[in-house]
């Protein structure tokens, strides 16, 4: 599905949407100055239309945030869990609260001081209700400011998550460096950064391969669980919610800066905590000898394996047809069940 969270709009601090309100309420009342009206109604309508458009944009800027983001309970398990890893939840859903607080208590006070200044009886008492509502509406902004910057920093870190469609789908894990982003962008053309240092990918990348969807996740690091940052957390989530078929690729060369028996560890937790098929591809062989590789096939005999070059090439057509069947048949599994 398309990332929910890219409809939010930008978000304006309260200075910012006082600004634009008392700007728009100031161009309205210019074109009311020029009605030809008797002094005191012209300036009973001069204010009402102050209160008027000031009350409006401001209710209506709150209210859009409230409209265009997502209800997060009624969205797929994977997007619950990111924004409960990147912002959380409870805190999320009660600042939407505190901005339909605010845009219903203004749209209130809207409508009770167009009333009174329409029961004014002097120029000077219209203008009167009009600075006490302007000032009230600042107040409701300033008591909601702390919400409002969490939702700004909220959709900064949310609008940009991936948008995953409903395919089979193949997560690409493994240790940083190892050459994952290397391989996606080898299948399937994606535009990913590719640095030659760990946590280059900062987040989910996805590429498309003949309608197989492949996600670059960002590299795990071999710890508990709890001890996980949140860019592994996101990763483990693109495994749990989303894939059909895991692709670990192992760092043949050790390059990456991880021994080849800390990268079979981690392969090993990686297949006692997700119950998916897994291809495993031994990356970077033309990098060492005949030696070593027969050493690794020795260790890696139980796995289903693929020796490859993403660099060079090597192997990534067999590669390619080998992922497309399994992650086909996998899905369509899920499906049946």
């Amino acid at each position: 599905m398309e990332n929910p969270f890219k409809k939010i709009p930008t978000i304006l601090m309260p200075d910012e949407l006082m600004e634009k309100a008392l700007r728009r309420g100031e161009k309205v009342a210019n074109e009311m100055r020029q009605k030809p009206l008797p002094s005191l109604i012209k300036s009973k309508m001069v204010e009402e239309h102050k209160v008027r458009t000031i009350g409006s944009v401001v209710a209506d800027n709150l209210q859009k945030v409230i409209d265009k983001a997502p209800a997060v309970r009624k969205l797929p398990k994977f997007y619950q869990e990111m924004v409960e890893i990147l912002v959380g939840i409870d805190e999320f859903k009660k600042s939407l609260g505190a901005f339909k607080w605010a845009s219903d208590l203004v749209k209130k006070l809207t409508n009770e001081y167009a009333k009174k200044i329409r029961r004014s009886r002097t120029p000077q008492q219209a203008a009167k209700f009009r600075k006490e509502f302007v000032g009230r509406v600042k107040s409701i902004l300033k008591q909601i400011h702390p919400e409002m910057a969490f939702i700004a920093v909220a959709r900064e870190k949310l609008k940009d998550l991936p948008t995953f469609k409903d395919l089979p789908t193949i997560a690409i894990a493994g240790y940083p460096n190892v050459g994952k982003s290397t391989i996606l962008k080898a299948l399937t053309g994606a535009d990913v950064e590719i640095n030659n240092y760990p946590f280059t990918t900062k987040g989910i990348n996805v590429g498309y391969m003949d309608n197989i969807q492949m996600l670059d996740t960002p590299g795990l690091l071999d710890r508990p669980l709890y001890e996980r940052n949140d860019i592994e957390l996101q990763a483990i989530l693109a495994l749990n919610y989303l894939a059909d078929i895991i692709l670990f690729v192992i760092d043949a060369s050790e390059y990456c800066g991880y021994s080849l028996d800390e990268q079979i560890s981690l392969l090993k937790e990686i297949s006692e905590l997700f119950k998916l098929p897994i291809i495993l591809a031994i990356n970077k062989i033309d990098l060492i000898d005949k030696e070593r590789l027969n050493k690794i096939r020795d260790m890696l005999k139980n796995y289903e394996v693929i020796e490859i070059s993403a660099d060079k090439g090597i192997n990534l057509d067999k590669l390619k047809e080998i992922l497309k069947k399994r992650a086909i048949e996998s899905y369509k599994s899920k499906l049946r069940c």
